[in-house]
């Protein structure tokens, strides 16, 4: 492993897309291989962490953390598994190859060096977002991928229906975010962790109660809905084509869509023993898969097309992850891998048509085997992956991924993945060809349509090379996931398979090939009702219309009778303060201030009167009447005194004077 390897493989995009308006500022044309240049290099690292992760299988991976948030034991971490890696080695190869075709592809349009600092940005988030250790942190990244997608898909937001595209995938993908939030608060206040391995072992200690755990499931499932374009919020991914097509492969084959899946197969070590959990998983995703192969079966966009099909894949991806099963786990994942690389090729295969044709209308098309003949192989590499044909990659994963669902003995489930094999198989031919087969198209006379150049032709190579393969690597691909696995060719899954390809393909090519029956005539009557019925996507679009224009309505009812009644309540209280204020002013205007001066010195006069009475007459004069009769008693006693002798009258006047005299002395 190359030193910091875990941490590097996505900072260096990151960083990276910084220097690119730098780059773009001091050379224009520097701009778009700089973006190569780091691509490859996280690629690079991203692939010297495999060695590191066959060595550690003993261990279930190595989880390398730093403290983040102390307060809340948050700690910012990468962990090194089987899971992590390869998921980091699909967003960079695969986006590695995807940036080098836009050298070509993008060359001419304006907003270059937004375009390249999106690209690097959604590459570094992806990787950062599958090598995360903990919840918190996967969804910061996870919310980094989101807007990138939203940026990138209104790319040319000039154009109405790409930025209400950008705007569609924004809002449909935070429904489902939104649940995944919810689920994980709920899971951290219940294990005090977000650390995926710590949760594991709260898990297994039953820690946290089966039906609390079975909501949270249920919640986190719902992030995954959102951005792998599950059922009901797949209405998204068909819009976002809207994007460049260098932004719908990186979408559909190395990044976005394939969080949603790797959500799944993450958490399935946290749920694996919640059934509803798993039974949600494989219905789901089995019903999407259906759902999404029909609408493909009628959609006159080439890129569209391929979209549908994206949406159909995914579903039996994740559905195959809900069996429950060491061995469906196991053709869930080989099948994110091999779908990487077989629907970034018909991705980039279709860029190469709408280049030369400057149009992704089927119905214009036609006869393009001839002047692009290096687009034709590869697209025909990638349609036989698509449908599954031997020994293509695609052979392989379909093949396990039945012989999954019969092990598991999800009978019904068969039945509904073999309908999708058929379908798949009938609009891939469709697909095929109504663009390069049959005579060339009246529209492309004029066009003098030609092969795309060597920078763009290159990676379509190395693509289809791969797709031819990488499915004989399951054994190795077992062994490296740590699952004991022999890959071999069982004779039921083999017949379904085949029994599909088949009944899909064989019509299809009559129709559409040899023209042996037009397609108008399935148009026709109760034909016309069911092609009507899917070319509308079973109406989900104005379903939702409807329920969010009947959302406002309500919120517009609810804000309107709150203010009409907040009115009100004003009117009353203005009302009430009016009348208090009149009435005031009218005790003041009628002498009310007077009154009660009035009353004042009225009081006043009377308490005075009473103060005059008492102090007068039971004071003062009973006073003077006392100090009189005290002085005439005292009087009285004095006089007593005098006998008349003169001798004691000098006597007295003697003790008087000498009295005097001693305090004259004394003062």
């Amino acid at each position: 492993m190359l030193p910091y390897a875990p941490w590097l493989v996505w900072i260096i995009p990151l960083i990276g897309s910084l220097i690119v308006p730098i780059i773009g500022g001091i050379n224009p044309k520097a701009r778009a291989w700089f973006a190569v240049v780091v691509s490859f290099i996280s690629a690079a690292f991203a692939v010297s962490m495999i060695p590191d992760v066959l060595a550690s299988h003993e261990t279930h991976g190595i989880d390398i953390a730093v403290t983040w948030v102390p307060s809340l034991k948050w700690s910012a971490g990468v962990l090194i598994d089987p899971l992590s890696v390869l998921l980091a080695n699909v967003a960079a190869w695969v986006g590695s190859l995807i940036m080098l075709y836009s050298v070509g592809y993008m060359a001419h349009e304006e907003g270059l060096t937004r375009y390249y600092f999106l690209k690097l940005l959604f590459i570094g988030a992806m990787i950062g977002l599958v090598m995360a250790d903990n919840f918190i942190q996967m969804i910061f990244l996870w919310e980094v991928v989101g807007i990138c997608s939203y940026s990138l898909i209104g790319f040319w937001y000039k154009k109405p229906s790409a930025a209400k595209a950008g705007m569609k995938a924004f809002v449909t993908t935070c429904a489902g975010d939104t649940a995944l939030i919810v689920g994980v608060l709920i899971l951290y206040v219940q294990a005090g962790s977000v650390n995926f391995l710590e949760i594991k072992e709260i898990v297994e200690a039953g820690k946290i109660g089966l039906p609390l755990l079975s909501m949270i499931s249920i919640l986190v499932f719902g992030g995954a809905v959102g951005k792998s374009a599950q059922f009901p919020l797949h209405v998204w991914l068909p819009d976002a084509m809207e994007g460049p097509t260098t932004v719908s492969a990186l979408i559909h084959a190395a990044a976005m869509v394939k969080a949603g899946v790797y959500l799944v197969a993450r958490t399935f070590m946290l749920f694996e023993n919640v059934h509803v959990w798993l039974m949600t998983v494989t219905y789901i995703g089995a019903a999407t898969a259906l759902l999404a192969a029909t609408m493909a079966l009628v959609s006159t966009d080439v890129k569209r097309v391929l979209a549908y099909s994206t949406i159909s894949c995914l579903g039996m991806m994740i559905s195959a992850i809900g069996f429950g099963t060491e061995t469906g786990w196991l053709a869930g994942v080989f099948y994110v891998m091999n779908h990487g690389l077989f629907k970034a090729l018909l991705f980039l295969c279709a860029g190469s048509i709408l280049h030369a044709t400057g149009t992704t209308d089927m119905k214009l098309m036609g006869g393009l085997r001839k002047s692009m003949p290096i687009t034709f192989l590869a697209s025909l590499v990638g349609i036989f992956c698509l449908m599954g044909v031997p020994p293509f990659n695609g052979f392989w994963s379909k093949d396990l991924l039945i012989a999954a669902a019969l092990e598991a003995k999800l009978y019904p489930v068969v039945f509904m993945i073999g309908a999708t094999c058929i379908l798949t198989a009938a609009y891939s031919v469709r697909w095929i060809s109504i663009i390069f087969l049959g005579e060339e198209a009246d529209y492309l006379k004029h066009k003098h349509a030609h092969e795309s150049p060597p920078v763009m032709a290159v990676p379509l190579i190395i693509l289809a090379a791969a797709c031819c393969i990488s499915g004989f690597l399951l054994s190795p691909f077992a062994h490296y996931m740590g699952i004991e696995h022999e890959a071999a060719i069982e004779m039921a899954p083999l017949t379904i398979s085949t029994f599909a390809i088949l009944t899909g393909a064989i019509p299809s090519y009559f129709v559409y090939y040899r023209k042996a029956v037009s397609p108008e005539k399935f148009r026709s009557g109760f034909g016309g009702t069911i092609h009507r019925l899917l070319s509308s996507g079973y109406y989900f679009d104005k379903i939702y219309v409807i329920f969010a224009n009947g959302l406002i309505k309500l919120g517009q009812a609810i804000f309107s009778y709150f203010e009409k009644t907040t009115d009100k309540i004003n009117h009353i209280m203005a009302d009430k303060a009016v009348k208090f204020s009149q009435e005031l002013l009218r005790l003041i205007e009628t002498g009310f201030i007077d009154k009660i001066n009035y009353v004042i010195a009225n009081k006043t006069v009377r308490l005075s009167r009473i103060l005059l009475s008492y102090a007068e007459l039971k004071g003062i004069d009973k006073l003077n009447y006392l100090i009189a009769d005290a002085g005439a008693a005292a009087f009285r006693s004095i006089r007593k005194i005098q006998t008349g002798i003169i001798s004691w009258n000098t006597i007295g006047l003697l003790i008087g004077l000498v009295a005097l005299f001693t305090l004259m002395i004394l003062l």
